[in-house]
């Protein structure tokens, strides 16, 4: 069935290929124009529709650069019901439908750097050096498709368990790129790695990425965090050590295998209520997962999301107390020589 299935799609995907391989020749040849800034940018992306964990990283590169830097996160602001550039700096009651669950998360995370979403990114940037003429470094989220900025530093996340050499173009697969695109980033994050990550495999992920000379490959992994409890909840962290027996995991994430199986090595058997990425949250599927919890055991019962989730469902009034599961990003090895490969390429 499969294979009858891509037959009947190829054509299509065909037609894709053309469309996007002509594009990044038009910008080559300058036909189309790309726009280098003065000031450095980091470009953070990859060939999938999603789920590789771009988040998690954008998060750490922030964490790092602004330690030094002052830095702005731009991004396109995907699922908001809002259009053009709009800073958070500058927009009262925010919420993700006005600037979308991701760069809300990052203003919530980091409150001292500048966020904004704007579909086009070269004009995302003029707005914010127009505005903030001492900003040093622009991280942009989910941009490697965007090629009308010619970045600073390109670096490319692909899925341990998915890799996009391993996959195909839309719509036989999940690609939005082409494969051979990746050998245009300066730095490929092979992400959510297992701990124990062998040599052969490590050897088999340099053999197929076919890396250019001037690339770099590093291996990250996901680290979850201690749940903490949603603002509006009574739920302290003396109860979060003693959870009840039963678990209503809520996800609206693109790939929530990895937190399902962390779930249940944690906990035992969990209920998983799964959305689409980005899923705009109504007020009927607040009702599900009451009615939900409820059948599970009412007050016995837990509800999990994710970070990302809890930025749309806590404008909510009527939804239950939960607990968020935050991660993070940690490198398997080589940390330092990645970070000074990034400033090389802001700064060189």
């Amino acid at each position: 069935m499969k294979k009858l299935c891509r037959r009947l799609l190829f054509p299509i995907s065909t037609i894709f290929w053309l469309i996007v391989v002509m594009r990044r020749f038009a910008y080559q040849k300058g036909w189309l124009r790309s726009t280098t800034f003065e000031i450095p940018t980091v470009c953070v992306g990859n060939l999938d529709l999603g789920g590789t964990g771009k988040t998690p990283h954008v998060e750490y590169i922030t964490r790092f650069l602004s330690q030094h830097y002052q830095i702005a996160i731009l991004s396109r602001g995907y699922g908001r019901k809002t259009k053009g550039y709009i800073n958070a700096q500058e927009t009262k009651n925010l919420s993700s439908e006005i600037i979308g669950d991701e760069p809300l998360q990052y203003v919530t995370k980091f409150p001292n750097v500048e966020v904004a979403v704007c579909e086009k990114r070269k004009t995302g940037i003029e707005k914010f050096v127009e505005k903030n003429p001492k900003l040093e470094i622009v991280v942009l989220d989910d941009s490697y498709q965007h090629l009308s900025v010619n970045y600073s530093a390109r670096i490319l996340l692909t899925d341990f368990y998915h890799p996009f050499f391993n996959n195909f173009l839309f719509p036989i697969g999940t690609l939005r790129d082409y494969r051979n695109a990746a050998k245009y980033a300066d730095i490929i994050l092979v992400t959510k790695c297992p701990e124990n990550l062998s040599y052969e495999e490590k050897a088999f992920f340099f053999r197929k990425l076919k890396l250019k000379p001037q690339q770099e490959v590093y291996f990250t992994k996901v680290r979850y965090k201690s749940q903490v409890p949603s603002n509006k909840s009574n739920i302290n962290n003396n109860y979060i050590s003693n959870l009840p027996s039963h678990y209503l995991l809520v996800t609206g994430i693109a790939n929530p295998a990895p937190l399902v199986t962390y779930m249940e090595n944690k906990y035992g058997i969990i209920h998983h209520l799964r959305f689409s990425d980005h899923h705009s949250f109504t007020i009927k599927d607040i009702e599900k997962i009451i009615k939900t919890k409820n059948r599970l055991g009412g007050k016995n019962c837990t509800i999990l999301t994710t970070e990302k989730d809890a930025m749309r469902l806590r404008s909510f009034a009527n939804m239950p107390e939960y607990i968020t599961i935050p991660i993070e990003v940690e490198f398997l090895e080589n940390e330092i020589a990645f970070k000074e490969k990034l400033l090389s390429l802001l700064f060189q």
